[in-house]
C-alpha cells in the first residue's frame, strides 16, 4: 500500500462529464384526480346561497303557518340536509366513501319525511314542497358525481315513495305526492351520464400530468446541467487561461509556476469528479497539502447527492479538511461512496509507513482505525 501519486506528474486524461442531479417530482396518485372539484370554494358559496333560497322560499310559501312545531320540524329538517351535505363535501377524493354514502342517503330521505310531515294539511301549498325536493336533489347529485350513483338512485327512488306515502296520508293520493320529487329524475340522469363518461376523461388528464411531470423533470435537469457546464466553464477560464496566455505568449516557465500549472490541473479535476466535497476549506487545504507533496485524491460517486445529505456533507469536509491540514507527506484519498452502502464516504490517509481509515456512516457516525504497512 505504498503511495506513488505524485500531483507534480499527472498525466493529462479527458475529464469526466459533470454528474446532475435531476430533481425528483413525485407523481400524481391514480386516484388523486377529481374532475368536478365539489369542495371548491365556488361549489361551497354556490351551497350557501342555496341555503339561503332554501330559507327565503320555505318562509314564504308557508307564511300562513303558525305551529311552531311545523316550523321546528322544518328547521331540524334543514339542518340534517345541511349535515347530509358536509358528509358528502368533505369526503375527500373524487370518490364518496361506502359508509358515508349510505349515512348521506339515509339522512337525506328521513329529512325529506320530517320536512313533508310537518306540512300541515290546512296551509299546505304545492310551492311548500320544493326546498326539501330540491334540497334532496343537490345532495344526491352530488353523491352521484362523487361515484355514487347507485346510493344516489336508491335515495332519490326513497324519496319518492316517502312522498307518495306523505301524499296518501294527507288525502290527494300516492301519485300526487309521489308527483312532487320527480324533477330530481332527469337531474340524476344529468349526473350519471357525466360519471359514466368520466372514466376515459380522467384517463386522458392523468396522461398530460404525467407528460407534464415528466417535461418538468427534462427542464429542470436540462437547467441544473447548464448551470453546472458554466460553473464549470467559469472555473476553468479563471484557473486555465493566465496559462495558457503564458503558453501562447511563449513564456519561459519557472519550477514554481510549473507546480501552480500542474496544482490547478488537479484543482479543476477536483471539481468535476468530486462534488460532494467542493468548498473553499477543501480546495484551500488540497492546494497546500498539493504543494507540500502530499498526493491527493477526491472522489464523488453519489451518496451525498440527496438534499437531506447537506449538514453531512458539511462534516464530511471538516473531517477532510483537518486531515489535509495534518498530512505532510504520503498520500489522502477522500471519497463519498455509492449510494445504498452503510458507510458513505471514507478518507484514507497513509504515510511514513502507516496508515488511517475514517469512515463515516449515513447516521453521522464516525470510525477511524490505524494501522502499519508491512
Amino acid at each position: 500500500m505504498t503511495s506513488t501519486a505524485d500531483p507534480g506528474r499527472a498525466q493529462p486524461t479527458a475529464p469526466p462529464q459533470p454528474r446532475t442531479h435531476q430533481p425528483r417530482t413525485p407523481a400524481a396518485p391514480d386516484d388523486s384526480v377529481d374532475l368536478f372539484g365539489l369542495d371548491s370554494a365556488p361549489v361551497i358559496w354556490s351551497l350557501v346561497v342555496f341555503a339561503g333560497a332554501y330559507i327565503v322560499v320555505a318562509v314564504g310559501a308557508g307564511w300562513e303557518i303558525r305551529s311552531w312545531t311545523s316550523w321546528a320540524g322544518q328547521a331540524v329538517a334543514l339542518a340534517i340536509f345541511g349535515v347530509a351535505v358536509a358528509l358528502v363535501v368533505g369526503s375527500r377524493g373524487p370518490r364518496t366513501p361506502t359508509l358515508v354514502a349510505v349515512i348521506a342517503t339515509v339522512l337525506v330521505v328521513g329529512a325529506l319525511g320530517l320536512s313533508l310531515w310537518n306540512l300541515p294539511v290546512t296551509a299546505y301549498r304545492t310551492l311548500q314542497t320544493s326546498p326539501p325536493v330540491s334540497a334532496m336533489t343537490v345532495v344526491f347529485t352530488m353523491l352521484a358525481l362523487h361515484r355514487r350513483p347507485i346510493f344516489a338512485w336508491v335515495g332519490a327512488v326513497c324519496g319518492s315513495v316517502v312522498a307518495g306515502l306523505w301524499g296518501v296520508s294527507l288525502g290527494f293520493g300516492y301519485a300526487g305526492g309521489a308527483e312532487s320529487t320527480y324533477f330530481c329524475f332527469p337531474v340524476l340522469v344529468m349526473a350519471t351520464l357525466f360519471v359514466l363518461m368520466a372514466p376515459p376523461v380522467e384517463a386522458r388528464i392523468r396522461s398530460l400530468r404525467q407528460r407534464e411531470i415528466e417535461q418538468a423533470e427534462t427542464e429542470a435537469a436540462t437547467r441544473a446541467g447548464s448551470a453546472e457546464r458554466r460553473r464549470q466553464l467559469r472555473r476553468l477560464d479563471q484557473g486555465a487561461r493566465p496559462i495558457l496566455r503564458w503558453i501562447v505568449d511563449g513564456h519561459t516557465f519557472t519550477t514554481a509556476e510549473v507546480t501552480d500549472a500542474r496544482l490547478t490541473e488537479a484543482q479543476l479535476r477536483d471539481g468535476i469528479r468530486a462534488r460532494a466535497w467542493e468548498s473553499t476549506e477543501v480546495r484551500e487545504a488540497a492546494w497546500q497539502a498539493r504543494r507540500r507533496g502530499v498526493a491527493v485524491l477526491l472522489l464523488d460517486d453519489g451518496a451525498l447527492d440527496a438534499p437531506g445529505d447537506a449538514a453531512l456533507a458539511v462534516r464530511l469536509r471538516q473531517l477532510l479538511v483537518a486531515e489535509l491540514q495534518d498530512a505532510r507527506a504520503g498520500q489522502v484519498t477522500a471519497r463519498v461512496l455509492p449510494s445504498g452502502r452503510d458507510v458513505i464516504a471514507s478518507i484514507l490517509v497513509t504515510s511514513n509507513g502507516g496508515v488511517r481509515r475514517i469512515e463515516c456512516r449515513g447516521d453521522g457516525t464516525v470510525r477511524v482505525d490505524s494501522g502499519t504497512l508491512n
